[in-house]
Formats: C-alpha cells, sequence, structure tokens
C-alpha cells in the first residue's frame, strides 16, 4: 500500500501545497525553456541542494514530492529502472545531507538575537499596488524577448489583466462568448460580489483590431484562452499555474532590475487607469464585479497612478448599474477633470498603441 494511502486528507492536500510552492521556487531560480516536467526538474534541483535545508525541512520536502512522483507514476506505465522510478527510490533513501549550524560565540548569538528582534519590530512591506507604465512595458518587452511559449502567454495576460481589472483566478477561467468574455467571480458570497460571474464586452477591440490588422484579434484571444487549460495540465492545476506565473514575473523584475510586482498588481493597475479613463466608481465595479462602488475608490490604486484610455473600449451591461451599492464618499473633482484634455498625448500613450496595434498581441507561438 502506498504511503499516500495511510495519510489524512489534509495530510495529501498540504503536500500538494508545497509541493506548488517547490516547483515555483525551482521554477524561479532555474527558469527552464526545455522540455523536461516541471516536477521532475524540481526533484532533481532538491536532490542536489546539499546543505541547504534543516533535516526536518528536507523530510518534509522529500515526502511532498515523494507523493507528488507517485501519483504521476500511478497513472503511467513506467519501467522500474526509468529515471522518474531512480527519483522516487532517492527521494526515501537518499535525500539531501542537511544543513549543520556551527555552533556560536556568545557573542554571535547575541548579534543574531538583537538581529530578530530587529526583524520583528520592522513593518511588514505592503504589496505592490502599482505600476509605472514604463516599467509595465519593459515586463512585455522582456517576456517577448525570451521567445519561449509559457513567456509569450503571460505577455497576453498581462495584456488583457491590464485592461479588465479581474482577480487572477478570474483571469484563469476566462471563456468567450461572442463579443463577451466571462468567468466565474472569485468572490460572491456574503454580499461582496455584484454577481457569480464577471463579464465584460470587448467588441470595440475587435472591431478596432479587424481595422488595423490582418489577423483577427478574436482568434489569437481564443488561442489564448484554450492555452489555459494546456498551462494548467502542464504545472498541475490552476493555484500552482498561479504560482509560476508570480515566479516568472519574479525573475523577470530581478533581470529588469524593478520593484517585484504580482498578479494582482495588474488589478490594481487597471483600475486605476479606469478611473483616469472617466468610468465613475458604480462602472468600474461592474467592471471588476464590486458589490460597493466604494471598494475601488478607497482599496485600489489611485486615479494618478494609470493613463486615460478611450472609455468606450469598454462596454459591459448596464442593467447591473443599479445592482451596485452606493457607499462612496462623495468628492468634487470638476475643477481637475476639467483641466486634463479628453485623450491625454503623453509618452505613455505609446504602451497603448503598441498593444493595440502589435501583430503578436495574444500571440503564444
Amino acid at each position: 500500500m502506498p504511503a499516500s494511502a495511510q495519510r489524512s486528507p489534509e495530510t495529501i492536500a498540504a503536500y500538494e501545497r508545497e509541493t506548488g510552492r517547490l516547483v515555483a521556487q525551482c521554477q524561479c531560480e532555474n527558469p527552464s525553456d526545455g522540455p523536461q516536467v516541471p516536477l521532475v526538474q524540481t526533484v532533481h534541483w532538491f536532490l542536489n541542494g546539499h546543505a541547504r535545508w534543516a533535516r526536518n525541512t528536507i523530510r518534509l520536502y522529500a515526502n511532498a514530492l515523494e507523493q507528488e512522483m507517485g501519483q504521476m507514476l500511478e497513472y503511467d506505465c513506467f519501467d522500474p529502472d526509468s529515471e522518474e522510478a531512480l527519483l522516487v527510490r532517492r527521494l526515501k533513501k537518499d535525500r539531501p545531507s542537511p544543513f549543520v549550524n556551527p555552533k556560536k560565540s556568545e557573542k554571535a548569538k547575541l548579534i543574531a538575537h538583537q538581529q530578530k528582534l530587529a526583524v520583528k519590530k520592522k513593518k511588514r512591506n505592503k504589496p505592490r499596488k502599482s505600476i509605472p507604465v514604463s516599467e509595465l512595458r519593459k515586463l512585455i518587452r522582456y517576456f517577448r524577448s525570451r521567445g519561449d511559449e509559457f513567456s509569450l502567454w503571460i505577455v497576453g495576460y498581462i495584456i488583457l489583466a491590464t485592461r479588465i481589472g479581474w482577480r487572477p483566478g478570474e483571469m484563469l477561467m476566462v471563456q468567450r462568448e461572442d463579443y463577451f468574455i466571462r468567468a466565474g467571480a472569485e468572490k460572491h458570497t456574503n454580499g461582496r460580489g455584484l454577481k457569480d460571474n464577471c463579464e465584460i464586452d470587448l467588441s470595440a477591440y475587435f472591431e478596432k483590431s479587424g481595422l488595423i490588422k490582418s489577423v483577427s484579434l478574436i482568434s489569437k484571444l481564443d488561442k489564448w484562452i484554450g492555452d489555459i487549460q494546456r498551462w494548467e495540465a502542464y504545472y498541475g492545476g490552476l493555484p500552482k499555474l498561479h504560482n509560476n506565473i508570480n515566479a516568472r514575473l519574479a525573475r523577470a523584475c530581478k533581470d529588469c532590475k524593478i520593484k517585484r510586482v504580482c498578479t494582482y498588481t495588474f488589478r490594481h493597475f487597471a483600475i486605476s487607469c479606469l478611473k483616469a479613463s472617466g468610468f465613475s466608481c458604480a462602472e468600474i465595479a461592474v467592471i471588476v464585479n464590486h458589490a460597493s462602488d466604494r471598494t475601488a475608490g478607497e482599496h485600489y490604486g489611485r486615479r494618478r497612478h494609470g493613463f486615460r484610455r478611450a472609455k468606450k473600449m469598454l462596454r459591459f451591461d448596464q442593467a447591473r448599474l443599479p445592482l451596485v451599492r452606493t457607499k462612496a464618499r462623495k468628492f468634487d473633482r470638476s475643477s481637475a477633470l476639467s483641466k486634463k484634455p479628453e485623450i491625454e498625448t503623453t509618452p505613455e500613450n505609446a504602451f497603448e498603441a503598441e498593444i493595440d496595434s502589435n501583430q503578436q498581441c495574444f500571440q503564444i507561438s
């Protein structure tokens, strides 16, 4: 009987989460475009990590990886002498050597204790809520220059996420129905969401694309949506796919020498752009599926962090507007709005032109 059969469902789920974090860490430290399965690559990386982890940590990681490898081999015919079978045996009997903490002097112990106290007193850094357009452009160029299929798919994710502002989990459940794209809402219980599904009308983008491009934007979007299932199966589920997207973003930010961003940063950026484009709080709530018109105004990116787009490019179901609860505080912005032109002609619009006219939008291969 396999060891996983004797474990409780809670333990199995905990091991699956631990494996997902390990795979994401391995991909971040060793980005590989080769055909090797990410789980197998992670096992090799773990087994070669001598003197890196403590003994208890090694036992936890080995059990988690052994469970995932065992599940993978259960559904496939394999040779007992194959590479995968050898890795499973090594996870049981030939684990990496643990880190040995050398004995510290009394002075070193005192310094270490003071450093721990300083870390506890230091305030935790808040997640980055927005990103300058220049850095966003730099990230897109970085992923396009990588050339591998997953990096090009991430380009499509960034382009779409920075426009519609949906949650990362909702972005990975997108489906197209005619000119609408829809996804099940992540937060729709206890009155937190407007409806149990998100939707937006992209017909304006499709019409504009048909005028200036030889390749239909609809076909590119359909290919990008279809590849979600492909990458979900490749990485072993949507949570692990999400972890690997964030791992790639962390690596890209490090290589580009910019402050780290995550998938949720694009939601903040999109809402900032909606504010700058002149959408009301209620209209933003409909687009991003907020139950109240106060949420986006007080908990998401500020107007100055985004840039103005043509408001007519995003259309939505007007019947949803009356469902939005009115809780936003009122501010008089008439004088500030009167000073701004209808469409800004700042350098940031170069990013808009790049995305709207570039042939590689949503292109995967």
